[in-house]
Formats: structure tokens, C-alpha cells, sequence
């Protein structure tokens, strides 16, 4: 019996079109993903952001233990600290914050680090602008609205630093949730008022600040950076903050 003879088989020339249909509707996917991450709200996205730090930071969890001062958080305070919360996020960062924002902060961290203040103050983004805090800690004893002698130094250097900064500067002071125990202040709304008051009072006499652009304002404990859970978590929430504002919503 004859055998068959194999006729051969057809080459399909067309087969690249199989792989160029999948890489196009990759790439199509890819640009919807883009668009669709383009127009995240961000101010919703830097609470979000930041609300994910303290609370990763605030129970260990990426410690910051590299990098400047600035970039590991810049709080300062006891020892614990660092290895507790920072006072400014560095796990997300507002990644849609406005220009002047962004020059700001890039202008405030420059003359920090030229200044050697890396350690005692923070700073980060808001939904308002940019905050440089500093700790109770390093610049008022406890119970006092008076500032430590030690400090008058760094904080001659926060006002040069912050002189160059046009626009208006919240100052505010804010405390934990314990009672004051204090025979000049009842509550921790007095406390954070007068420590803001003084702060105020010394970039106006003794840094030369228009009165015009700087206001006051005593939030005791209503706006922590962290839950009060233990004392190294309160020492994170008493501190002054100096809000450059920026997002005034005209641009």
C-alpha cells in the first residue's frame, strides 16, 4: 500500500497580529489607569497619605532611620521619638501639592539644613501649606508658655528661615490630652493659646515680623498628630506649628 505523503503545514503569516492586539490593549489599559490616578482628589489623597504614616509610624513600622533629619521626619523631642512617630510623614507625601508649596518647603528644608536645625524642628505638607513645628520638648518647659533660654537661638533661625516666606503664618499651639497642672493656666486651651501668643509676640519684637501676616491660635488637643495612647505619643501632639500658608484657593 502506497503511503500518504504529509502535505506541510501552513505557515500563518499573520500570527503577530495575535501579540500586537494584546500589547495594544495593554497599552490602552495603561493610559486608562494614568488618567484614572491623574484625577485622584488631592487634598483627600494627602490626608489619606498621612493619616497611613502616623499610623504606621506611630506602632513602629518603618522607623525612619536613615537620611537627613529632614528626611527622617525632623521631629525631636526624648529618644524615643524617632523610633515612635514622625512629625513629618516621609512614607507618602503630598504628591500633588501646588508649586509655591513645593518651592516653599524646597527653600525652608535648604536653609534648615545650612542652619544645622534638622533636629529641632519638623516640617511637612497640609491641605493649608507648609507646617514647620516645633516640640514642646525642645523650646517650653511643661505647664509654661515661657521660652527656654536654650532655645531662643534655633528659633532665631526659624524666623530668618521663615522671613524669606511671603503670605500669612499660623501659629499654633497644640497640647495632648492630659490636664494641665499648672497655677497659671486652667486648661489646655490657655497653655496652647499663650505658647502661640509668645511665639508670635517674639517673631513681631524680636525678628521683625509685620504683625499683619502672623495670627494666634490655641487648639489644646483637638488636632493631634497621633492618637494619645502613651506618653511618647503625647510628646509627638504638644507642640507650636508655623503654617506657611500657601492653598489660599485663588490660583
Amino acid at each position: 500500500m502506497a503511503k500518504k505523503h504529509k502535505h506541510p503545514e501552513h505557515v500563518n503569516h499573520e500570527r503577530w497580529l495575535v501579540s500586537y492586539a494584546d500589547f495594544i490593549t495593554l497599552l490602552f489599559a495603561f493610559f486608562v489607569v494614568m488618567f484614572a490616578v491623574s484625577q485622584v482628589d488631592s487634598k483627600k489623597l494627602g490626608r489619606f497619605t498621612e493619616s497611613v504614616n502616623v499610623a504606621f509610624q506611630t506602632r513602629g513600622l518603618f522607623a525612619p532611620n536613615s537620611g537627613s533629619p529632614l528626611e527622617r521626619g525632623g521631629s525631636a523631642g526624648s529618644a524615643l521619638i524617632p523610633s515612635v512617630v514622625s512629625d513629618r510623614p516621609s512614607l507618602f507625601r503630598y504628591t500633588a501639592s501646588s508649586p509655591r508649596a513645593q518651592a516653599v518647603r524646597e527653600s525652608l528644608e535648604e536653609q534648615v539644613d545650612q542652619s544645622g536645625l534638622g533636629s529641632m524642628i519638623g516640617l511637612r505638607y497640609d491641605e493649608r501649606g507648609v507646617v514647620v513645628s516645633l516640640p514642646e520638648s525642645l523650646y517650653f518647659r511643661p505647664g509654661s508658655a515661657n521660652l527656654k533660654p536654650e532655645s531662643l537661638e534655633a528659633l532665631a533661625k526659624v524666623a530668618a528661615a521663615l522671613a524669606s516666606q511671603r503670605g500669612m503664618i499660623l501659629v499654633e499651639g497644640h497640647t495632648d490630652d492630659l490636664p494641665v497642672t499648672s497655677t497659671l493656666f486652667t486648661s489646655n486651651w490657655e497653655l496652647s493659646a499663650a505658647r502661640a501668643a509668645r511665639v508670635v509676640r517674639y517673631l513681631v519684637e524680636e525678628a521683625g515680623f509685620d504683625g499683619t501676616r502672623l495670627a494666634a491660635i490655641g487648639l489644646a488637643d483637638t488636632k493631634p498628630l497621633t492618637d494619645n495612647v502613651d506618653d511618647a505619643s503625647r510628646e509627638v501632639n504638644r507642640r507650636v506649628q508655623l503654617v506657611v500658608v500657601t492653598e489660599t484657593g485663588e490660583e
